[in-house]
C-alpha cells in the first residue's frame, strides 16, 4: 500500500485510462492545453484522497463544466 497521494503503478495506469477516456469522449486531442489542465486536477483529486475511478469520472465532468470555452477548440 502507498501512502495518500502517492500512485503505484497500477493506480497510475487507472488514472491514465481515466484521463484517456474522458478525452476521447470530449474530442480533446492530446496537445490540447485543456488535456494537460485535467492531467492536473486529476492528480490532485488523487492526492486529496479520491481514487475511486467512478467519483473521479464524476469529478472530471464536473471541472470540465467550469470551462469558458469548448474544449474541443484547438
Amino acid at each position: 500500500m502507498t501512502p495518500r497521494g502517492i500512485a503505484d503503478a497500477e493506480q497510475l495506469a487507472t488514472l491514465t485510462r481515466i484521463l484517456d477516456d474522458y478525452c476521447e469522449q470530449a474530442g480533446i486531442e492530446g496537445s490540447h492545453p485543456a488535456r494537460e489542465h485535467l492531467a492536473r486536477r486529476l492528480i490532485a483529486l488523487f492526492s486529496g484522497g479520491i481514487d475511486s475511478p467512478d467519483d473521479l469520472r464524476m469529478a472530471l465532468h464536473s471541472i470540465s463544466k467550469d470551462f469558458q470555452t469548448d474544449l474541443r477548440v484547438v
